[in-house]
């Protein structure tokens, strides 16, 4: 009898604790990889925790703070409002949608329309005509998933003058990824492709951290051009700053593939302000024809009124073979 008891007592001690520590060390993981910056690992954790427990308000309010690491806004806000459901007073979550609207906002004034219109003037070493340009470009959203890039370029190159005209489509998938599509054209390319072609992807690999991948051709009057740049950008400071490293491979009819990399840091001190620096060494084109450069360059964006905003850059670019030059460049951006 008193051996029945005992098991008895046993049994119900399991029933009663085992399934309740399971969950709970659960849920602490959850939280504890979020503190740690493991935002995707603590939304994963926190999705098991909530189909046993779909009113659990603090496990949403972990919830939605991890999927607003990672960039899943619109989910973010739905785990909020449910939290205000459930507990209308709760502070965390009152702050959380907040975060979750602010952040929607930023996207959209980034992707607001605009039009710009820049110049650039390039000294080559002595004896060599500079280079000229004078571009105009426009941007704006088809939806609030698609964004249009159009472009047009006039360009001089030792005398001799083309016209480019381009576009650019950026849609949206999801708030993870991000597709383009581009193509650009010239009519009777003395020096610029008379045809090209390219395609990125872009894909939020990690907590504020971007992974992209590129592609074009194009057809040059010496030859076709074909060029890949893998690349990583890293976000810090509630994205006031980025650090971004990329390689670019690019391989020519009349040349062997080249292979080089970049490193660019950016600061956003405030919207339509903006700083950036960096260095790129490797292969670049010029007349279709493949070239070892290195080149150093910076430059910003500051705004001059509510909606226009002063564009300013330089370049200095070293070459293997040819000349090296300097390049500055000056614009104007109106948003719309």
């Amino acid at each position: 009898m008193k051996r029945a008891l005992v098991l008895g007592w046993c049994a119900l001690l399991v029933c009663a604790t085992g399934p309740v520590s399971a969950q709970g060390t659960l849920y602490d993981e959850a939280r504890e990889a979020r503190l740690a910056g493991r935002s995707a690992r603590a939304v994963d954790l926190l999705e098991q925790w909530l189909v046993s427990h779909p009113d659990d308000t603090d496990a949403l309010v972990q919830y939605g703070y991890a999927l607003l690491a990672i960039g899943r806004i619109d989910a973010a806000e739905r785990a909020f409002d449910r939290v205000l459901v459930l507990a209308p007073g709760y502070g965390d979550a009152t702050t959380g949608k907040a975060e979750a609207a602010a952040r929607r906002a930023d996207a959209t004034t980034l992707g607001r329309a605009f039009v710009q219109l820049e110049g650039a003037s390039s000294d080559l070493e002595p004896g060599q005509k500079d280079w000229k340009e004078i571009g105009i470009a426009a941007s704006f959203p088809l939806d609030p998933r698609t964004t249009l890039n159009t472009r047009g370029t006039w360009y001089e190159r030792f005398d001799v003058r083309d016209v480019e005209f381009g576009a650019l489509a950026t849609h949206r998938v999801s708030e993870l990824a991000w597709l383009r599509l581009g193509v650009s054209a010239v009519p009777s390319a003395d020096f610029r492709p008379a045809i090209g072609i390219e395609a990125g992807a872009d894909m939020r690999i990690a907590e504020s951290t971007i992974g992209s991948l590129d592609a074009a051709w194009q057809k040059f009057p010496a030859g076709d051009v074909w060029t890949f740049r893998p690349g990583v950008t890293r976000y810090f400071g509630s994205g006031r700053y980025a650090l971004a490293a990329g390689l670019r491979a690019v391989s020519a009819e009349s040349s062997d593939l080249l292979i080089g990399g970049s490193l660019r840091g950016d600061f956003f001190p405030q919207d339509r302000n903006r700083l950036f620096i960096g260095i790129a060494t490797g292969p670049e084109t010029d007349l279709g024809e493949v070239r070892d450069t290195t080149s150093f360059y910076g430059g910003g964006e500051t705004p001059l009124t509510g909606a226009v905003s002063l564009l300013g850059s330089f370049a200095c670019e070293w070459r293997a073979a040819g000349s090296d030059r300097t390049e500055v460049r000056v614009g104007l951006k109106v948003s719309i």
